[in-house]
Formats: C-alpha cells, structure tokens, sequence
C-alpha cells in the first residue's frame, strides 16, 4: 500500500478546499481503515465551509456520507473483514450514557462525528471504528451506499421515530431535493399519501417518479389552496420541512391538520416564529430530528440491501472536482445528492 493519500482539506472558511496529499492513516485498537470509494455532498458541508458549525476545528477533511471497502484492521478487529464493502454511521458514541442506554444513539451525550468533530470522507482512506463500519451488499454501487447514513437515514429517523408517520396518513415534503428524494420512497414504504413541493420542475418529475402522489409547482401555485384541495380542506398530517426558513414553518404549522406534526429538517434560519394560537389550540406539534440510531442504520442498511429503498443520486463527479461540485451545491443547481468517487486504485 502507498503511504500518502489525497484528501480535501479546509484550511480557511469561505474559501475553497485545498486538494493536499497526506499521510494514510493507521487503524488503533477497535478501528478500521477504508478504502474511500464514493462520498457524498451535503448542505451541512456548505454550512460548515461558512463556519456556521462551531464544533469543527480547521485544518480538517469533511466529508460525512462514505462508501468503500475495509482495506485494514486494527487490533481486536477480525481480519476476515477485509474485502467488506461498508457505509459508515456518522456518529461516534459514548453506549453508556441514558440516551445510548434507550437507544437513542443520535443523542449521545459524548457525540463525536466522522465528517464534523473528526476528519471525514473527502479522502482516499479514513479509519473510523469498527463498530461504526456497516457492512452493505457488495451489488449495491457505491455511490448509492452514500446516501445511506444521511440522506436515507435522517429521513427514516425522522418519518418513523420522530413522526411516527403510518398508513392511510398523508405527508407534505417542503422543498424536495437530496433528503426529500429519499423521504417520499420510505413514506411510500410506510403507507402514506405523499406531496412534494418545489419551485423547479424538473425537481418535481423527479419527485414523480420516486412515487409522489402529487407535486405542488410553488412558483406558480398557491402552496395552502393546493393543500387544502388535495386534503378536501382537512390539512396533512405531517409536513417535513426540508427548507429550514421562518416562513416555511410557518407554512408547515398552518398546513397541518389539527393534531397534526411539522418535523424540522432544514437549518438555514438560526431561530423562527410560529403563531402560538395555532399551535396551542389545535395541539400541533413541531419536531426538531437529527441523524440517525444505530437501529435505524441497520434497518435501512437492509432495506437498502434488499432494494426496497433505492438511494437518489442526481450526478457523480470525478473526487479532484470536489469544489465545482460543492459550487452547483451552493447555487441550488442540482436536483438531489451529488457524490464524489474516488478511483479503485
């Protein structure tokens, strides 16, 4: 094996990733070392290129959707794991304190995360724990085994635990794009009605195809009249907000049935607003959701494996085009993940 690797370094906020050759990290005790072979974008690595995540530390390698292949073990790990190909859960945690204990793993007390707190997945190689190495059919490509850890996971966390959305309910997607893709195949899977809505069309027949029972253009329709058309006036009754914005909060609150759930996803605004009188008189609740369990990593690990979840990938792109890539990210140019791959060799 060679000795240095290429990685994506932020050295400086606002400014562009340096691509830096570095040392291939060595696997410790009870870790494990990946050979990279996709990685995947998301809005939180904008947000954290803008400094506006306060636990990251520069220099450092973002980079928390991986997909490779287990290239070397550390001590206490078994060899025959080599070979595997693996997504890796993002959270490091602690298991002993009452959030691991109740299986509420995303809310660890001592959360570290690969990607954030720790370098992540815009390399060629990266150890993380053996433990948080999931091992992923060897048939599924790369690029869709990306999504598994965020993209997929952060929306079956949300719709299963957080909104406990079942079948014969209706759910509205605010802003449909690399999470909301994912969000309307596990609704589907779980028996609901689905709408999707977005300002761009080409978003919509996308959202269409991933099974959408219908779509809302919100740059030529009004959001709450089509709602209350597709509900007969009853309203959804949950609405995922994958904008993030006061307003569409607002919107989620007052599109809601009475009852009813806004499950937050998106965070570009740092604090909203909502009418309280809605909220108190009608026992509407709002959610706040982040990551996943450790259980629903396994869950959708499988459901992955057995293709009843198809993770969406808009666009690859060579690894060394990581900052054009994060640009198309930034100016809302693309219609779902896009992911960086990485030669075999």
């Amino acid at each position: 094996m060679k000795e240095t690797m290429r990685a994506a370094v932020l050295r400086r906020y606002h400014e562009p990733l340096q691509i830096e050759e570095k040392p291939i990290p060595v696997p410790g005790p009870g870790e494990v070392l990946v050979k990279v072979r996709a990685s995947g974008l998301c809005v939180s690595d904008i947000h954290i290129q803008d400094g506006k995540i306060g636990t990251v530390h520069l220099p450092y390698t973002p980079g928390h959707e991986m997909a490779g292949v287990i290239a070397a073990v550390g001590e206490g790990v078994d060899p025959a794991r080599i070979g595997e190909h693996i997504s890796a859960a993002i959270d490091i945690v602690c298991g002993e304190c009452e959030f691991c204990r109740t299986g509420r793993t995303n809310l660890c007390r001592s959360l570290i995360r690969i990607g954030f707190e720790r370098d992540g997945s815009h390399e060629e190689y990266c150890v993380i724990p053996a433990k948080n190495a999931f091992t992923v059919d060897p048939t599924i490509p790369f690029e869709e085994i990306t999504g598994i850890p965020d993209a997929v996971g952060c929306m079956y966390n949300g719709l299963k635990n957080q909104a406990k959305l079942g079948i014969g309910q209706t759910l509205l997607i605010l802003g449909v794009g690399g999470l909301g893709m994912n969000a309307i195949q596990i609704a589907k899977l779980m028996g609901a009605t689905v709408y999707a809505t977005s300002r761009k069309a080409d978003k919509l027949e996308v959202a269409k195809q991933m099974g959408a029972d219908a779509v809302i253009d919100t740059s030529c329709e009004d959001l709450r009249t089509r709602v209350a058309e597709l509900t007969n006036g009853r309203g959804v009754d949950v609405v995922l907000d994958n904008i993030g914005l006061e307003w569409s909060i607002n919107e989620g609150v007052y599109m809601v049935r009475p009852g009813g759930k806004v499950l937050v996803c998106g965070y570009i605004s740092e604090d909203f607003k909502v009418n309280y009188q809605e909220v108190m008189k009608f026992e509407k609740e709002i959610l706040g959701m982040r990551g996943m369990t450790r259980q629903d990593m396994a869950e959708v690990v499988e459901l992955v494996n057995q293709r009843k979840i198809v993770p969406y990938v808009y666009k690859t792109v060579p690894f060394e085009q990581i900052n054009e890539a994060l640009g198309l990210l930034r100016d809302g140019k693309t219609k779902g993940r896009v992911v960086l791959l990485f030669p075999e060799d």
